[in-house]
């Protein structure tokens, strides 16, 4: 009877800084959604078989909530009532409130309606587009948006789901407290799960970096062959790898676990990875299966018999960790192609029928090993999963062709076979091309390089926080999101702070962002030509008609365009609002050269030099040299990512 295993990865990079601030919601949110609809199907159903990957920085921040140290502004807006929220507190609200997956909306017509009223506006203007009732339902509805799987496990919320609109001071309490409530829980439930019998608990290398290129980039050529590999940044940091999996492995000990194998972040493997987690006692990893390919050098292929090797352990010759390889296409269909069924239960019956037929061509002592994210997948399923997990785990159940292992248990029962060889390269596409060769990766990889260099790699955890390979995922084109440039500000900002704990001033290149460079922006200087004057009106037609305009795109709320001109030392600015809107204030005004980065909240900074009428005008002052600029309020920002880069153009006559 051939072996089966699950291994499901839990993760999230690491959101909160230093100082405990959490810039995005995920960890919480997800708590009470996916990671919470997986822990309950496990546990109703009490399948053996499965391996749960806690990342060490996962881990971290589900504590944080517990014990109350995530300062999250997002569940402080949640947790006041919506009549006393400050405007701060409105634009977290509104800011996480809407971004969600249509399966989320679709089953809450109550937030259909307040995401489509909401058209990109939060902050000041929630207050007109939004009343008190409005802002509590919305409350209320994201948590429910996220836990709408697990209803059927969660008394406390269907009386709130089946009313669905018109919630009431106490029923935003009960949700709320139920929220904050889920990171504790999955805690428990990973060690009430960690002690039933056919469950592993494994672990990752601490922040989740990209181990191979932590140790040397120069990798990326062997990744690649025969195929030549793109231009990368030298680096090399095997103190800060093994420190990864040091705490990585402390850290999951600290939380009550023992685990014996790593799930390598991405897939990520080498062969010095794979010696360094060997010195550090992991028994076992896992992979994907286009890894075995090319250390083999064929194709896995069931027609020459090669497709037998995928089913097998394996191990260097050198000696090290069993090595296992996950079957891509049963992944996959959890992953990316069961939530196209309009009925997942169906799509359950279905992978249980290939795998019981995959099972009835292998010998007894085969194993397929199925292995994907945890989290991912749920939300693009029709009912959120669950019907899927549940229907599956019945399914298999009943199956005489499978016996459900975990990969602890494989390592200890079976003699891995030797590879000569294994493939430097990740789950994706065999290589490391998703996070390094493209400009933008290769920048962030410098950046690290060169901030390590003058003694931030003294840093602590903010230092490998750092070195999360979430950072490079977004980086570059391949992985589109809108929240990109706080992705990019959070990964300066662990560098910032790795700065800060090791004692070395945080240099002034961390202001600028990774992800795009800066936006040439000609503005005309003149010593000749009127100033203009500062009283937030249209004077004349001439104070402005000397400078660069910058028109908003349509999508913009609150900037209609913004202008700007020079003279010698000082800059002017001017910034007018869409019609019918109020001047964008606070308006904060952020500058940047070589030597420092320097911000205005306007007006108040700046009460003799800024004036707001139907506009908002301001005289800056303009450092010589190279300078970077960028307005935001609200929420919008010009430009929309990076700085524009000032060159100043001579117009007088000479």
């Amino acid at each position: 009877m051939a072996k089966l295993t699950f291994v499901w990865h839990l993760h999230q990079p690491q959101y909160r800084t230093a100082d405990g601030h959490v810039h995005a919601p995920w960890v919480l949110l997800h708590a009470g959604g996916e990671y919470l609809t997986l822990l309950h199907a496990l546990s109703a159903t009490g399948l053996a078989g499965q391996v749960l990957n806690l990342t060490p920085v996962f881990l971290d921040q589900l504590a944080a909530y517990r014990d109350g140290t995530a300062r999250d502004p997002l569940l402080e807006a949640l947790r006041t009532p919506a009549r006393s929220l400050t405007s701060e507190g409105q634009r977290a609200l509104l800011r996480w409130a809407f971004i969600l997956h249509p399966n989320q909306l679709r089953r809450w017509p109550r937030l259909s309606e307040l995401t489509a009223r909401a058209g990109g506006a939060p902050g000041e203007d929630a207050k007109r587009r939004f009343t008190i009732q409005d802002l509590t339902d919305l409350q209320v509805l994201i948590v429910l948006a996220y836990a709408a799987p697990n209803l059927a496990w969660e008394p406390d919320l269907k009386e709130l789901a089946e009313r669905g609109a018109g919630f009431g001071e106490a029923a935003r309490r009960q949700a709320v407290e139920w929220l904050a409530a889920c990171p504790g829980r999955l805690l428990e439930g990973y060690r009430r799960l960690a002690g039933e019998r056919g469950v592993e608990i494994s672990t990752s290398p601490y922040a989740h970096p990209i181990m191979p290129l932590l140790l040397d980039t120069g990798v990326v050529e062997e990744s690649w062959a025969p195929h030549p590999a793109p231009a990368v940044p030298a680096f090399s940091a095997p103190d800060d790898a093994a420190e990864h999996l040091r705490l990585g492995l402390e850290t999951a000990r600290a939380f009550g676990f023992a685990p014996v194998g790593c799930w390598p972040p991405e897939g990520s493997v080498s062969q010095a990875a794979v010696a360094l987690y060997g010195q550090h006692g992991v028994r076992w990893l896992a992979t994907d299966e286009g890894i075995l390919a090319a250390s083999l050098g064929r194709a896995l292929s069931s027609e020459s018999g090669v497709g037998q090797e995928l089913f097998r352990p394996w191990r260097l010759s050198a000696g090290g960790p069993v090595l296992f390889f996950r079957h891509r296409g049963f992944s996959d269909f959890i992953g990316f192609q069961a939530s196209r069924f309009a009925d997942e239960a169906e799509a359950a019956r279905e992978l249980a029928s290939n795998l019981r037929r995959t099972a009835s061509h292998l010998p007894g002592d085969a194993g397929i090993v199925v292995a994907l994210d945890g989290e991912n997948p749920w939300t693009s399923y029709p009912q959120g999963g669950a019907t899927f997990l549940v229907t599956l785990a019945r399914e298999l159940e009943q199956s005489t062709q499978l016996r459900l292992a975990t990969l602890g248990e494989r390592a200890a029962e079976e003699e891995p076979r030797p590879l000569p060889r294994l493939h430097p390269g990740s789950w994706i596409g065999g290589t490391f091309a998703t996070w390094i060769g493209h400009p933008e990766k290769n920048r962030a990889w410098e950046m690290l390089a060169r901030i390590g260099a003058l003694g931030a790699s003294r840093g602590g955890p903010s230092w490998l926080a750092a070195q999360g390979s979430d950072w490079w995922w977004w980086f570059g084109d391949d992985n589109p999101t809108i929240l990109a440039p706080l992705y990019d500000e959070l990964f300066r900002a662990h560098l910032r702070d790795a700065c800060v704990a090791a004692g070395v001033p945080p240099p002034a290149e961390l202001a600028a962002p990774v992800r795009s460079a800066a936006v040439r922006l000609v503005v005309p200087l003149s010593r000749e030509w009127p100033p203009p004057v500062l009283d937030g009106e249209t004077t004349s037609y001439f104070e402005w008609s000397v400078a660069a305009w910058v028109e908003a795109s349509e999508t913009y709320q609150r900037f209609a365009r913004a202008a700007l001109r020079a003279e010698p030392g000082r800059l002017w600015v001017r910034v007018e609002p869409r019609p019918g809107a109020r001047p964008p204030t606070p308006l904060v005004v952020s500058m940047v050269t070589p030597k420092a980065r320097t911000g205005w909240t306007l007006p108040g900074d700046l009460p003799d030099g800024c004036a707001v009428g139907h506009c908002i005008e301001a005289v800056l002052p303009l450092p010589d040299g190279e300078v970077l600029l960028a307005l935001e309020s609200n929420g919008e920002r010009m430009p929309y990512e990076g700085f524009w880069r000032l060159e100043l153009l001579e117009v007088d006559e000479p």
